[in-house]
């Protein structure tokens, strides 16, 4: 449903919630903590600080990203009603929030919608990229591919396999060999977000976004320090969440919902 036709008129005012991370611990693993070898459940540290800060980060970031759009007031529940609000928070994304639930939440806070998201991908390149046909569109250049040219180097092919351009790409996943490269140079976070109304309750909007960090060919042929893999992920945050709230600026004058769709999330 467009934006235009939910009853919804700007400044919106929103509350936003973020759901918890549900990503595969062992795919955590390989970010977070890559030296250790038994496995790891979400609960132990480092995945747990790596996750809180994961969350905290990027709820942060999304919401000082509303808060300079005029379209948007972000609005906070008081403090009597935390507990109720952690407990809607404790849902997944793919649970529907309810029509009592939603009356709670706009009686409390005075909200006209709730922005719901949650960190699909982190660190690494999400699996949806691997399956079938792929394609994607990114706001970052990587050129691996030249590498290949410069170097020649085992290393520079696994890694042009990750390819991206201001451009759709589209292959097989088995031709990705070189996801690795991309991993470890823009390090992916996906984040998806959907707005959802609150009388009625309604999902009127829903989008995808994956953010990369900064370019560094280096970081193929040299180990890269926790610090700057923390930068990295923050940077990618930044970039996905930057992407989702301009896209949710640009709804509100689109009639069309397919426009706030990415074709790859």
């Amino acid at each position: 449903m467009p934006l235009a036709q939910a009853r919804l008129k700007a400044p919106i005012k929103v509350l936003v919630m973020q759901s918890p991370v549900t990503i595969d611990p062992g795919r955590l693993q390989k970010v977070l903590a890559p030296d250790i070898k038994p496995e790891l459940s979400v609960s132990e540290e480092p995945i747990s600080q790596g996750v809180k800060h994961a969350q905290e980060y990027a709820l942060a970031e999304m919401e000082s990203a509303l808060t300079k759009q005029t379209n948007f007031v972000v609005v906070a529940p008081p403090k009597a009603e935390q507990k109720f609000v952690s407990k809607i928070q404790r849902h997944d994304f793919a649970t529907a929030i309810s029509q009592e639930e939603a009356d709670r939440i706009q009686t409390t806070t005075g909200a006209d919608a709730l922005l719901r998201f949650d960190i699909t991908d982190y660190g690494l390149t999400p699996k949806s990229w691997r399956k079938g046909y792929i394609t994607f569109e990114v706001t970052t250049t990587l050129a691996i591919a030249g590498v290949i040219a410069y170097t020649g180097s085992a290393v520079a092919k696994a890694a042009a396999g990750a390819y991206l351009a201001q451009e759709t790409v589209e292959e097989t996943a088995e031709a990705y060999a070189g996801f690795w490269g991309l991993d470890v140079v823009c390090r992916p976070v996906r984040i998806e977000a959907e707005l959802i109304g609150l009388n009625p309750v309604t999902i009127v909007w829903k989008t995808s976004d994956t953010g990369l960090s900064d370019i560094k060919l280096s970081r193929l042929t040299r180990k890269v320090g926790s610090d700057e893999q923390d930068r990295q992920l923050n940077q990618a945050t930044d970039d996905a969440v930057k992407d989702i709230v301009t896209a949710l600026s640009g709804a509100l004058k689109d009639v069309r919902p397919e426009h706030t769709q990415h074709e790859f999330p």
